[in-house]
């Protein structure tokens, strides 16, 4: 690979749809690290050949395999590139595949990248890691329609603007009262944005999720355009005013919020930053000594120039796709969370490991056969 904008995403189609068993195997051969890991919510191998097993095995539950891409991002400064896309899938042992019915699976995926050691190809590059993370909630709503007998569609377009705007005005009523909040009607920050968008996105971030009324209001009024939107799979607002109550709502329903930032990306020309983070929460019933709860959120930002006379950029939209399944398993469940971590993914990724490559011998033993078979009726013609 030399273009991770172009080459990412063809790579990744062939790896996942093709039919070509060898030409998979040697695809992944070329372009992933031998100890290249992958990391998913259901499994966890730790070099190249486990990680082909698995692309074996899913090729081979799947009658079809299609990608649409939504976003690809390289973040060349930390060696990685972020892929947003829609995997669409027919896989066999359903029913859906016989309905006519895909399945549409709405995904995150980050994969590291490095120059390729192999001094014949030092201009490529290769894969060290990949990281698939699957929107579960959002692709059942949004994009599989029949699955949800319709009501995904009717609650995205009507139910969750109405839920915006109950939780904006909570928010803002209940705060309203607060000693820190501000007067509204007084002097309003300046809208400014952001002037060093990697330096000042931790601080932005903290203050959105963690921080007090008061540095959620400066951070709305300053960050955000006039007519801005907020949108989760839950609810949607629009204005700086309805953002700040939706905030407010989150930290009016839990005793204590906060924020860890994990990656932050910036896309070209700063027009779009992607932040990964996990957003701590005590509800009110928690006890002291009990440690946090959490929600894994990847964050995208749509910017544009702030016009005001200073030259920042100010957030036009603000899109939250929450992690809900992932941050239960893997965060959330005590204990339990911590041994499917460490042991059940990856015994899991090993089965998946013995599975895939057990099906290429198979394929591999099945075409020796068809082709001594093939020279032997030929020899007899």
């Amino acid at each position: 690979m030399r273009s991770l904008e172009q080459d990412v995403p063809r790579t990744i189609s062939r790896v996942l749809s093709t039919h070509d068993w060898q030409g998979r195997k040697e695809l992944i051969d070329k372009v992933f690290k031998e100890d290249a890991k992958f990391w998913h919510l259901f499994f966890q191998t730790v070099n190249r050949k486990e990680l082909f097993g698995v692309y074996q095995m899913w090729g081979a539950y799947n009658f079809k395999i299609d990608v649409d891409y939504t976003r690809v991002v390289p973040d060349r400064k930390n060696h990685r590139v972020v892929v947003d896309l829609i995997e669409t899938i027919n896989v066999w042992w359903t029913i859906f595949p016989y309905l006519g019915i895909p399945i549409h699976l709405n995904m995150h995926v980050v994969l590291g990248v490095e120059a390729n050691p192999d001094p014949a190809t030092r201009n490529e590059l290769i894969f060290t890691y990949q990281e698939d993370h699957i929107f579960w909630v959002e692709s059942y709503l949004a994009l599989n329609p029949v699955l949800t007998l319709g009501l995904g569609p009717f609650f995205l377009e009507h139910l969750r603007p109405l839920a915006g705007s109950a939780y904006a005005t909570i928010g803002n009523l209940v705060y309203s009262k607060y000693h820190d909040t501000p007067d509204r009607q007084g002097n309003r920050p300046i809208l400014n944005g952001f002037t060093n968008i990697e330096g000042s996105i931790q601080t932005a971030i903290q203050a959105a999720y963690g921080g007090s009324p008061k540095a959620k209001w400066e951070h709305t009024q300053k960050m955000y355009s006039e007519n801005a939107e907020f949108w989760h799979p839950l609810f949607i607002v629009k204005g700086r005013e309805n953002i700040f109550g939706a905030h407010m709502f989150w930290s009016c329903i839990n005793r204590k919020t906060n924020a860890r930032v994990k990656r932050i990306v910036l896309g070209e020309r700063d027009n779009i930053v992607m932040v990964d983070l996990e957003q701590q929460y005590w509800p009110y019933l928690w006890l002291p000594g009990w440690p946090p709860l959490a929600i894994w959120v990847h964050v995208i930002l749509t910017l544009e120039d702030a016009r005001t006379t200073r030259a920042g950029k100010v957030i036009t939209k603000h899109e939250d796709h929450v992690l809900w399944l992932e941050s239960l398993v893997l965060r959330n469940l005590g204990p339990f969370s911590r041994f499917y971590d460490s042991t059940i993914r990856r015994c899991i990724g090993i089965f998946f490991c013995w599975l895939g490559n057990l099906i290429y011998e198979a394929l591999a033993w099945c075409s020796e056969v068809v082709r001594r078979l093939s020279a032997i009726c030929r020899d007899e013609l």
